[in-house]
């Protein structure tokens, strides 16, 4: 499956290409934090998933693909009714495939772009204490499909090459797991902050 996602974005991206002209690509590197807040009254648990990563993205000027890899950990945190609990782990592999629609606006020296779009979270391992989960469990505890806005920016360094920085928030529909469990309230929504080298072809 997974093969098969990575293989359609690339066309999205050459067929874009095609419309737009300019063809970029590069890597970087991912700070990623994301927080499943969740209410089963009278009981707050909050999820923190806190990792980092690199990508290689593909552009064409106005549609970005992203594909990249996060390892991180999860923490758990449960209060209320006067009871409070908190879980370390457990550790986290995943793999991430996005589409952007983006907006380039030159500024002179440097071009800002507001960033919408899609990513696809596909869990790769889960350890907890030296235990590793079934694939299948991995894929109800960590796949989930995120909605991501955000902004970036291309500085160039020289006709070729520029440096990117990018910032994204995003809201998801939460896990196979999570959406299992009946609450009475939920959020699940999650920050990134990148730099990526990127060259012209």
């Amino acid at each position: 499956m997974a093969k098969r996602v990575i293989l359609a974005l690339l066309v999205l991206t050459l067929a874009a290409g095609g419309a737009f002209a300019q063809i970029s690509a590069g890597a970087g590197g991912n700070f990623a934090v994301g927080w499943d807040s969740l209410k089963i009254d009278p009981i707050e648990n909050l999820i923190t998933t806190t990792g980092g990563g690199f990508y290689v993205f593909f552009d064409a000027t106005y549609v970005e693909v992203d594909i990249g890899l996060l390892f991180g950990s999860l923490k758990s945190k449960a209060s209320g009714g006067g009871f409070s609990a908190e879980l370390d782990g457990p550790d986290v592999s995943i793999l991430t495939l996005a589409l952007f629609g983006k907006y380039p606006i030159d500024l002179g020296g440097f071009t800002l772009f507001p960033m919408l779009g899609i990513q696809l979270d596909i869990g790769l391992s889960s350890k907890l204490n030296g235990v590793e989960l079934d694939s299948s469990d991995v894929a109800d505890a960590l796949n989930r499909f995120w909605i991501k806005l955000g902004v970036g920016a291309d500085f160039n360094l020289s006709e070729q090459l520029y440096l990117r920085p990018s910032i994204l928030y995003g809201l998801n529909f939460g896990t196979a797991n999570l959406r299992d469990i009946e609450v009475d309230s939920a959020i699940c929504h999650g920050l990134d902050i990148r730099v990526a080298l990127g060259f012209r072809f």
